[in-house]
């Protein structure tokens, strides 16, 4: 089978939006490649068929209508391409080799059989499939400060949680009960196919959420691979939410807009731990760990 390329430019702003519906047109995998501070390539791969016409039309009148909905997608484009079976099957696994994270974490596709050590964190997760599969300086960032977080007693909240990568590795780093919680319905049958595939359901409550919305539990510690526009409401919630010292972890945040994050931490009580950082190409994204002030319920 042939398959066809399906790259999309638009805003960081829209790129989430966008990757959600490449996969509700059953995208068989979706690549984030940042260009600059202001845009990124979305590139999905679709069976090359008579369908084609029809995604690329749905997807111009999904651009055209973001705006709508306060999401601006930019300058947006849309190109396709015809891709050869041997070609994409190989250039897709060569894009994605066993990745080590951390001091301890290795994230390993399925098709891979590296040798590891008895001391590494294993985490199988195929990419492609749900955002957050620890190819992204993100969530690479988010799962280095995870490491050096979690402690056994912990109860973690995890936000936003795609492919379900954080509450896996929380899990594995010995944590004994996270709540992973997802607004995308399409991503948490994947979730669900992860935590299964690395053994780690019975300490996972799955859900589909709006960030903190609904939630009474109390956690030690929030975290949320998140686009900043979405960390922003969340962080006034969170005190409430978290026991006395309790800890927030928000990665998605492009260095232009650490100071605002720093700020509405700080108006909601929050001590900022560690801010963290890593390049892609010519933006820097960061992460910040924080722990709130208050001593009773805020």
């Amino acid at each position: 089978m042939d398959w066809a390329r399906i790259t999309v430019t638009t805003s960081h702003n829209a790129s989430e939006a966008v990757a959600n519906c490449l996969f509700e047109m059953n995208a068989t995998g979706v690549e984030f490649k940042a260009l600059d501070d202001i845009k990124v390539n979305l590139i999905a791969y679709y069976p090359l068929d008579d369908r084609v016409g029809a995604r690329m039309q749905r997807l111009q009148d999904f651009l055209a209508k973001l705006p709508k909905w306060d999401i601006q997608p930019g300058t947006a484009t849309i190109r396709l391409k015809h891709v050869k079976s041997e070609e994409w099957a190989e250039a897709w696994k060569v894009a994605f080799p066993p990745q080590r994270i951390g001091k301890r974490m290795l994230i390993m596709p399925t098709w891979h059989a590296t040798a590891h050590s008895e001391t590494d964190i294993l985490i199988r997760l195929d990419p492609g499939m749900a955002f957050g599969t620890g190819y992204h300086p993100t969530t690479q960032l988010s799962l280095e400060l995870l490491e050096d977080t979690v402690k056994d007693h912990y109860h973690v909240a995890d936000i936003g949680t795609g492919s379900g990568i954080l509450s896996i590795a929380a899990v594995k780093l010995g944590v004994k009960k996270v709540d992973a919680i997802e607004i995308d319905p399409t991503a948490l049958p994947i979730a669900t196919t992860n935590f299964q595939m690395n053994n780690v359901t019975p300490q996972i409550s799955l859900f589909q959420g709006d960030g903190l919305k609904g939630i009474v539990d109390k956690y030690h510690l929030i975290i949320g691979n998140i686009l900043t526009k979405t960390i922003l409401p969340i962080i006034p919630n969170c005190p409430s939410r978290l026991y006395p010292a309790g800890t927030v972890i928000f990665s998605g945040i492009l260095e232009t807009e650490l100071e605002e994050v720093l700020s509405v931490l700080e108006e909601n009580n929050f001590e900022c731990l560690q801010v963290v950082s890593e390049e892609e190409g010519s933006i820097t994204w960061v992460a910040v760990k924080a722990r709130t002030n208050c001593s009773t319920n805020c």
